[in-house]
């Protein structure tokens, strides 16, 4: 009896310190210590250098663009701009889909990094408010149970906290550390591969590279007669045997380009979305089940206790009123037995 009034109040006052020692941040070193501080810091050097990688990337696919963006608007003599048009239309729709793509990459891993400093910096105010609800929980039921009520739905508040801080300190992380491994493993490589294979052909899909291909002449006509600026039948032949080939190269070159374009796609959508969202859902599902029977445990052994606190006192009452009754009866019947008075 001396051990549960005593041990009740120290319970209470250990609760109450731990509100303010989680919300000023003290409980997240412990944490640090067991290891989480190396995880933080290896998922944050995988979501910089994946966003570092992805802006490359971009800027690759953006000077090839701006290119093929150029030359497909272009016009040098009749029917030219449509010749052109036709020529770089398959190879830049490709690049504008890589392009799309790993901007949409890098934008999702630096929303994943956002998220992950977010989780960091709300964990311990999460976990004070856990401590404050059970705090509130068990003050209420020591000292005030006659709000059952309250009681039950601070239980229910304090299951969703304990998901949600877990959620912080643990899923997160890990899912990302997770998609980090399996990244390095599988995905990072095709992603790699196709920045490389883009950047071999940024130089060849530039303007001035085009327009040198197809313009040699140009530099060449203070070389030859005045009269030869007027042969523009001789002109337009060479053009149109340059722009042939051109089209040739352009032709060979775009399926690789869709290639690489396929890759990238393939490889930005695990890595920045399947792989840290399967592993979130895998962990969170696991903590939910496990915190879940706990506290379904909990439960049944309440309703336990409640069932058999009522039991307990219907028989009481029950053997208070059998008590006073057979009390009545004896005197009832000492009554009958005395003689009458004269």
């Amino acid at each position: 009896m001396i051990r549960k009034y005593l041990g009740r109040p120290a319970v209470i006052v250990i609760l109450f310190v731990g509100v303010f020692i989680a919300a000023f941040g003290y409980i997240d070193k412990p944490i640090q210590w067991l290891g989480m501080n190396k995880i933080s810091k290896a998922n944050e050097a995988y979501l910089k250098d994946s966003f570092d990688k992805s802006v490359t990337g971009f800027l690759v696919l953006s000077g090839i663009k701006s290119g093929l963006a150029v030359l497909e608007g272009s016009e040098v003599g009749i029917g030219f701009n449509l010749e052109i048009g036709d020529i770089v239309q398959s190879v830049y729709d490709y690049v504008d889909i890589a392009w799309q793509t790993a901007l949409l990459g890098g934008t999702v891993i630096l929303a994943t990094l956002l998220l992950l400093r977010s989780a960091e910096l709300i964990d311990h105010w999460s976990f004070a408010l856990l401590l404050f609800s059970v705090f509130v929980s068990y003050g209420i039921n020591w000292y005030f149970p006659k709000f059952a009520k309250t009681s039950r739905m601070i239980r229910e508040t304090i299951f969703y906290l304990i998901v949600f801080t877990v959620s912080l300190y643990l899923i997160v992380p890990f899912s990302i550390t997770g998609a980090a491994f399996l990244s390095e493993k599988i995905t990072r490589p095709i992603i790699e591969e196709s920045h490389q294979s883009f950047e071999s052909i940024k130089e060849d899909f530039s303007f001035e590279n085009i327009n040198q291909h197809l313009f040699t002449d140009e530099k060449k006509k203070e070389e030859g007669s005045w009269f030869s600026e007027f042969n523009l039948k001789a002109k337009w032949a060479k053009l149109s045997d340059r722009i042939k080939q051109l089209s040739d190269n352009f032709k060979d070159k775009t399926k690789n380009i869709a290639i690489w374009t396929i890759q990238l796609i393939a490889g930005y959508l695990f890595d920045s979305i399947i792989f840290p969202v399967t592993f979130f859902i895998l962990l969170f599902v696991v903590t939910k089940s496990v915190i879940l029977y706990i506290f379904e445990d909990r439960k049944r052994q309440s309703v336990k206790e409640d069932i058999g606190s009522m039991i307990d006192k219907f028989y009481a009452t029950h053997e208070k009123k059998s008590i006073h009754h057979s009390l009545r009866l004896r005197l009832n019947r000492g009554r009958r037995k005395l003689p009458p008075s004269s």
